[in-house]
């Protein structure tokens, strides 16, 4: 009798996520399709390929998004990071530091970066929002002193073929994408990452060293904050103080517009590789029907609020189950 009342809470848990899952992808196809017909030069092969080369970078920066979100963890910090990063690609090439050498040490920024997030977060116990919108302001307020509010461009041939033309930097995006998959769905740090996030009291009681998790977690964020920062400074050939306004919230909001849970606990990369789609395609898709930027904000905010009352919802109806 026990098996037979268990069953259909089991099978209904299954199908929600199913429904959870296919719900982002169902919405994107939706959004493509309507502005295929609605823009005759949105449907080309050059269109779709533009749509790719600007998912780059949100697409990079959304993936360390991704791991933090899952482990219940919020990092507001990866925008000022990602100016940080560019700012100090700047100045090194200014020095004279070589292309390679300079690649190296921007992802060691940004791991260190990361890192000092996470130490502030689990060593003083203050929520991640406040810990992390500090560290906003510092990593901005760092990056104008180095930058000293001037453009730093002309870089040599070898660092501008990373972000060149559409080949390399949506290879480079694939690869953080797989990454971040293999880590979260084939390693012990992804299956601690989503116990933590469904309970962090739940996973110190099993063992989980939960505040040594948490600094591998923002570690991650931070390095692909500096690998998107690496691809757009190769692409634009230079870079100023003023990047990365806003862009820890595009890369929430598509992971989240995805599917990933902003409480903790569900989601995935596949998940954030739709959401960065949505958000790329609705851009495009309003541009090609001149629409202003101005409603390409508005829109993607009423897709942020309607996907998160969709988690909302979701986690309702699985509380009553």
């Amino acid at each position: 009798m026990e098996k037979t009342n268990m069953m259909p809470r089991i099978t209904g848990v299954a199908l929600s996520r199913i429904r959870q899952d296919f719900q982002p992808l169902l919405g994107l196809l939706i959004i493509y399709g309507v502005f295929a017909i609605l823009s005759s030069t949105f449907r080309t092969f050059d269109t779709f390929k533009t749509i790719l080369t600007q998912a780059v970078i949100l697409g990079t920066l959304a993936a360390g998004s991704t791991i933090v979100l899952i482990s219940g963890g919020l990092d507001l910090s990866i925008g000022s990071l990602f100016c940080l990063v560019a700012v100090c690609i700047g100045r090194m090439f200014l020095s004279g530091v070589p292309t390679l050498l300079i690649v190296i040490l921007s992802l060691a920024i940004g791991a260190a970066c990361g890192t000092l997030n996470g130490t502030i977060i689990v060593g003083t116990g203050i929520p991640a929002f406040i810990g992390t919108l500090g560290m906003m302001k510092a990593y901005r307020g760092l990056a104008e002193l180095l930058g000293a509010n001037r453009d730093m461009s002309r870089f040599p041939e070898s660092f501008q073929m990373i972000g060149r033309g559409y080949l390399i930097p949506i290879s480079i995006m694939a690869v953080t994408f797989l990454l971040v998959y293999i880590i979260l769905s084939r390693t012990k740090l992804g299956f601690n990452c989503y116990a933590i996030g469904g309970s962090n009291e739940m996973a110190r009681r099993a063992g989980v060293p939960v505040k040594k998790q948490y600094l591998i977690y923002y570690t991650l964020g931070g390095l692909c904050a500096a690998v998107s920062a690496i691809i757009l400074a190769s692409r634009l050939n230079f870079t100023n103080t003023a990047w990365g306004v806003g862009m820890e919230l595009n890369a929430i909001g598509a992971v989240i517009i995805g599917g990933t849970s902003l409480t903790g606990g569900i989601g995935g990369i596949g998940r954030t590789v739709i959401g960065v789609l949505i958000v790329t395609v609705l851009n495009a898709g309003l541009s090609h029907l001149g629409v202003s930027s101005s409603w390409q904000r508005i829109s993607i905010g009423a897709v942020i609020i309607f996907a998160v009352w969709l988690d909302i919802m979701q986690r309702r109806r699985e509380a009553k189950g």
